[in-house]
């Protein structure tokens, strides 16, 4: 039988740590990638079974968990945690290391989702007072595969009516909560340009048309998308992160491929990007007697907008939990991409960031590092956002 929480809610996340720090390090040990976090979704299953939290599993192809926290009220308010790792070889040295070759949860979904365990905990705990209705998401796939879009195809936020998510932050201190309003977070797609060329002997080029020269104008070329076409005070990036051609340094080859990614802060830009990275990369490849195709991977990421009243809202419910000198603006998007955006589309919500910087961090490694830490000392601070923003937007008129 659970021991009854402590009466608030700060002391109810303080009380939580220890028992939600070892859950976290247990979720880090077994890291999973996209739509195979089955071992996951088993343990926080069992972890919301043990407390006896009502959930539903199954969720977007098949590993997402949805609980649900009924309280007196008509009010919907969603909570969103992701659970996927990445495919990287941690180097960490951790004692809680990754027991799995290759993957890594080097972006702090481990974090996310035992904070979200401990809030659904204190919310379960405190669910005669709460004034509605709390969903608490625990999302498959948010890296790469947007396995956000297939909550909200499935009709998860249909009855929601508002939705919050958080995520650990490098680069801001540990105790602190940054929320923004507008745009926070860019665009993300990915494409794949195929050159087509001619091939033929290293010696003589000129029986042959050349897809890594080619490839080697494009990539020059892309880069005046932002320089040149694009509005100063509107950010774009493009970034093109590989390139394969050939098996031999004697050889020119038939075809050279590009990939990369683009990222935007509004769906005007993020359009025109795509048409101008078509239309340089065609263009330029025909100059030099050569085609090109360019392909997208999947429908992307949107641009994430914070909704205005709703980023004020959580803006207020973290400076009562927190005090003003923890709350951080966000003075300006960071061009990084978030799945979260399709739920912001869907429903009112805000996406807030969650300070990880220790103290003594000089140059903290980032998100997608070998060698990221998830600072445990966030973890009452993130339960105590979480519960607290999801029991004052029921209790708001």
């Amino acid at each position: 039988m659970d021991t009854p929480m402590p009466t608030s809610i700060k002391s109810a996340a303080a009380a939580l740590t220890p028992e939600i720090r070892a859950l976290r390090h247990e979720l880090h040990q077994h890291p999973e990638i996209r739509f195979e976090e089955h071992w996951t979704s088993g343990r926080i299953a069992a972890y919301l079974t043990e407390h006896g939290i009502p959930h539903t599993c199954g969720h977007a192809k098949g590993t997402g968990i949805v609980a649900t926290i009924s309280g007196e009220g008509n009010r919907c308010v969603a909570l969103r945690a992701d659970m996927d790792a990445l495919e990287i070889q941690e180097e960490t040295g951790l004692p809680y290391a990754s027991t799995i070759p290759e993957r890594m949860h080097a972006c702090g979904h481990d974090g996310h989702s035992s904070m979200l365990c401990g809030a659904a905990r204190i919310l379960w705990e405190r669910r005669a007072q709460l004034a509605g209705t709390v969903k608490c998401i625990f999302q498959p796939a948010e890296e790469i595969a947007a396995g956000g879009r297939f909550i909200v195809e499935e009709g998860i936020l249909d009855d929601v009516d508002a939705v919050f998510a958080q995520h650990c932050w490098p680069g801001l201190p540990c105790g602190s909560v940054a929320i923004g309003t507008g745009p926070v977070m860019a665009s993300a797609d990915f494409f794949r340009i195929t050159v087509q060329g001619k091939g033929g002997h290293g010696a003589n080029p000129g029986a042959a048309i050349d897809p890594v020269v080619v490839s080697a104008h494009i990539i020059t070329a892309l880069q005046s998308i932002v320089s040149r076409e694009t509005d100063p005070w509107s950010s774009v990036v493009v970034s093109v992160a590989r390139i394969a051609s050939g098996f031999a340094s004697n050889i020119i080859p038939d075809t050279a491929v590009m990939e990369g990614t683009f990222r935007a802060l509004s769906p005007e830009s993020r359009q025109h990007t795509l048409e101008a990275i078509t239309r340089i990369a065609s263009h330029v490849a025909q100059a030099f007697r050569a085609s090109a195709t360019v392909e997208t991977e999947g429908p992307g990421y949107p641009v994430l907008i914070n909704d205005v009243a709703m980023g004020e809202f959580a803006q207020s419910a973290a400076r009562k939990a927190f005090g003003t000198e923890q709350l951080i603006p966000v003075t300006h998007p960071y061009m990084t991409a978030e799945d979260f955006a399709y739920y912001l589309q869907k429903v009112p919500g805000a996406f807030l960031f969650l300070g990880n910087d220790t103290p003594e961090a000089t140059d903290p490694p980032s998100l997608h590092s070998p060698r990221f830490v998830f600072n445990d000392a966030a973890l009452p601070v993130g339960m105590e956002s979480l519960a607290t923003i999801a029991e004052e937007f029921l209790s708001t008129p």
